[in-house]
């Protein structure tokens, strides 16, 4: 499962925290930057998956390039077990989503990549820093998510 978040960042309180950013690994990788557009402006996203390298693009800026198996982000890998979402699921399929606001969409496309296309991670790749007040909320959530888990036991 990837899920690449689709959002304004200003004026939405997920744009406060860059794990829940526009173009972030939702719950789990920060972008690089805010490579995002003005508001109101097309943003155009890409998402590469191919074996355990995930990538996301913002208009035409690679802002998220890892292995999930490379133990430098089990913290991250981790938030996501949590939330119920599974890296290594396969299945080519594309979802949309909202919550409300207003969405628009266009130009999907979709392919598969072949087997002689190599996709490395950039080992240079660094997530944007969460701000202590955004890291707050999110420690709060994943307290929450892990009582609600507890609880089903």
């Amino acid at each position: 499962q990837y899920e690449y978040q689709v959002l304004d960042n200003i004026g939405s309180p997920y744009g406060e925290n860059p794990r829940q950013a526009a173009a972030s690994l939702f719950f789990c990788m920060a972008p690089s930057k805010d490579a995002t557009k003005p508001v109101g402006q097309w943003n155009e996203g890409r998402v590469v998956g191919k074996g355990t390298v995930i990538e996301h693009w913002l208009n035409g800026e690679k802002v998220i390039s890892f292995d999930y198996t490379d133990p430098k982000w089990a913290k991250e890998i981790e938030l996501l077990r949590i939330r119920g979402a599974d890296l290594a699921a396969r299945g080519g399929q594309l979802w949309l989503q909202d919550h409300g606001a207003d969405v628009w969409f266009r130009n999907l496309r979709m392919r598969e990549i072949p087997a002689d296309e190599v996709v490395t991670a950039d080992p240079s790749f660094q997530p944007m820093p969460v701000p202590p007040a955004a890291l707050e909320k999110e420690e709060a959530r994943v307290r929450g998510m892990l009582e609600k888990m507890k609880a089903k036991q």
